[in-house]
């Protein structure tokens, strides 16, 4: 498990560079871009976020649900609000549904008979934590490389 938290401290850390470069560069891109990369930056930080969150807290489930909600609107609320505030919104909504959508995905992982997924031990639940978390976590640098990149093109 200190592998999964080595990540999930990795993917925020992530979250917060990519928000202070694109926070430092907000003058370059129009409204447009703006939608686009709050729609795109919020979803992936806070589906990846809270399946890290999701997979190493051992909490009550609407617990979880309403810590990761909570992460989900503040990354959606500040990269929706980096040229004017009508993002916000945009921000604020894929926030939710990016949390609620990594929450599932990580109770399904630490839990997979909710699905009724045949997995006979427990070293391969932890087996398959390990490579959806490291999975995630390469999704995440990708995106956020693609929409820093986007930035200079």
């Amino acid at each position: 498990m200190i592998i999964i938290w080595g990540l999930a401290i990795w993917n925020v850390a992530v979250t917060i560079y990519c928000y202070l470069i694109l926070r430092k560069r907000k003058q370059l891109f129009d409204d447009r871009f703006a939608t686009t990369l709050t729609n795109t930056a919020t979803f992936i930080a806070t589906i990846v976020v809270s399946l890290h969150v999701s997979v190493l807290l051992t909490v009550k489930l609407s617990m979880i649900f309403i810590l990761n909600m909570i992460i989900g609107v503040s990354i959606g609320s500040l990269f929706g609000s980096l040229v004017k505030y009508h993002s916000v919104l945009i921000g604020f909504y894929n926030g939710l549904i990016g949390s609620s959508m990594g929450v599932m995905i990580g109770e399904v992982l630490k839990n997979p008979q909710i699905c009724s997924i045949p997995i006979s031990n427990q070293q391969q639940v932890v087996m398959n934590m390990y490579q959806l978390c490291g999975f995630a976590t390469l999704l995440l640098i990708v995106v956020f490389g693609l929409v820093l990149y986007s930035m200079r093109v």
